[in-house]
């Protein structure tokens, strides 16, 4: 028995025919850009993004003829409007980026006292919530927003496109900041207070739940097994945190992709310790259970931006030349003493409170080249990670040991340098895609093909590599420290 994970994120989409054993079949990915600009704007094209699910879906087809059914996850936050007819209203999906949606919440905030709205939602972050997008969209379209009939996020939008049905997940409904993590239920009181019509959004369901068969439409244009049941997804860090071997209470994960997202699984009794240490977390695929999120916004979208602002010549020379411009750059990285400092901070939602994007290149001189600001860039995102592990520790949560998944944890250059500085053993699995293959996992336990997702992680699980601490880096932290805190403070004495 086979099964298809999609996972669809910030700049693509990836999906992998994946057998109940674990072992990958076939894999197929597309990207896609966001829009905006110099405007601050951070938008996806849904049409694009489905056109990317059925490019990889079609792709796969002719390893899918043993497919039982396919599950998807997606970011987050964004939403997709639909009219009663089925079609989207609006192509732009507004991703976590995006600086409007800071603006709307600096309009929102003072609705609900910040402890109130945590104690409910589990949610540090809500300024990056789709509360946001709801009602930027209800005030600045409402000539197309009064003709919506249904609201989906990326994954339940999907689904419904592939066999006409939807359901959003515990873990996607808490993204809207109107969801009780305690009750597994929508929360009135708050709806009420931020005006949301929750009757807008699908029923609330566990991932994993079948949803139906595949539209006849769908599998004869891709290809796909006519009997190929569709199942509900989840939000991305949760389909990464089970593929990359969280499935007991302890267990973490960190996801290495666009966002850096440490994922720690918890249950009720350790939720109680977590929410004295005021970090966010939200519902995992069981009730009961929840996945501490500790997140950096900007991670591998800033390997993307320096790329593409610095290094755009020696990516085409590279590509030229049949290399990878990220090999070229770890390469030529390493042994270069440190001096430039990066902050990270490329995104107005990093930090709500100032409310305007805090990036900084800090230290260059004459002889500075372009695998200095590189590494002084990979220093800084390690830092950041440092600082995350910190604020576990600090509350008594300690983490011992670190599984790494996703496209950046590809890096050795990076993941030894991640080691050092966080003073973490960390353990990257063979297979690059988590996504995908906790989504797997999910179905296989969905089909019977184990008991839960304990055994299903034993056979899943395949490790690449191990990172162990090899120098000690405690000088580069303390400085990007130092420096991240008075670049802060400048920027608020400027508010």
């Amino acid at each position: 028995m086979d099964f298809i994970g999609i996972d669809v994120g910030t700049s693509g989409c990836k999906a992998s025919v994946i057998s109940e054993t674990g072992t990958v079949l076939k894999s197929a990915r597309r990207e896609y850009k966001l829009s905006g600009g110099q405007s601050g704007f951070a938008v996806l094209s849904l049409t694009a993004v489905w056109n990317s699910v059925k490019a990889v879906l079609k792709e796969l087809a002719p390893a899918a003829a043993g497919v039982r059914a396919a599950m998807m996850s997606s970011l987050g936050e964004t939403l997709a409007l639909i009219d009663k007819n089925g079609q989207l209203l609006l192509d732009d999906g507004i991703t976590y980026m995006d600086r409007r949606n800071t603006e709307v919440w600096n309009r929102l905030k003072h609705r609900i006292p910040r402890e109130e709205l945590y104690l409910i939602t589990g949610k540090t972050e809500p300024q990056i919530a789709a509360v946001n997008q709801y009602t930027y969209w209800k005030e600045t379209r409402p000539d197309i927003f009064e003709k919506a009939d249904r609201i989906f996020f990326v994954d339940s939008y999907i689904a419904y496109l592939l066999c006409g049905e939807a359901m959003i997940d515990y873990s996607a409904a808490s993204n809207t900041m109107c969801f009780d993590i305690s009750s597994f239920q929508w929360s009135g009181s708050i709806a009420k207070r931020y005006d949301m019509d929750l009757r807008l959004f699908p029923q609330i369901g566990r991932a994993g739940t079948r949803l139906g068969t595949i539209r006849k439409k769908c599998s004869e244009e891709l290809g796909l097994p006519v009997d190929m049941e569709i199942l509900a997804g989840c939000h991305d860090q949760i389909s990464a945190a089970v593929g990359g071997g969280a499935v007991r209470p302890g267990d973490a994960v960190l996801g290495e992709g666009s966002t850096e997202a440490l994922n720690l699984l918890t249950d009720r009794k350790g939720a109680e310790r977590i929410r004295q240490a005021r970090l966010q977390m939200e519902p995992f695929v069981k009730k009961g259970m929840y996945v501490s999120l500790l997140s950096r916004l900007m991670h591998g979208n800033c390997l993307k931006w320096f790329i593409r602002n610095f290094a755009a010549a020696l990516s085409d020379k590279c590509e030229k030349e049949g290399r990878s411009v990220y090999d070229d750059l770890n390469q030529n990285c390493s042994g270069i003493s440190g001096g430039v400092v990066f902050l990270p901070y490329l995104s107005s939602t990093c930090f709500a409170d100032i409310g305007q994007s805090m990036g900084s290149f800090i230290g260059m001189d004459a002889g500075a080249t372009v695998y200095h600001l590189y590494r002084g860039m990979l220093e800084g995102l390690c830092c950041e990670s440092a600082e995350m592990f910190q604020l576990l520790k600090d509350y008594g949560i300690p983490v011992d040991g670190v599984t790494a998944v996703g496209g950046v944890s590809r890096s050795a250059v990076y993941m030894q340098m991640k080691a050092d500085i966080t003073r973490k053993e960390i353990e990257v699995l063979k297979h690059e895609e988590a996504g995908a293959r906790g989504l797997a996992m999910l179905c296989a336990v969905e089909f019977g093909c184990y008991s839960g997702l304990e055994e299903a992680g034993r056979r899943f699980r395949e490790t690449m590599c191990r990172y162990v601490p090899k120098q000690d880096s405690s000088g580069i932290l303390e400085r990007h420290r130092r420096l991240s805190k008075a670049v802060r403070a400048v920027y608020s004495g400027l508010q």
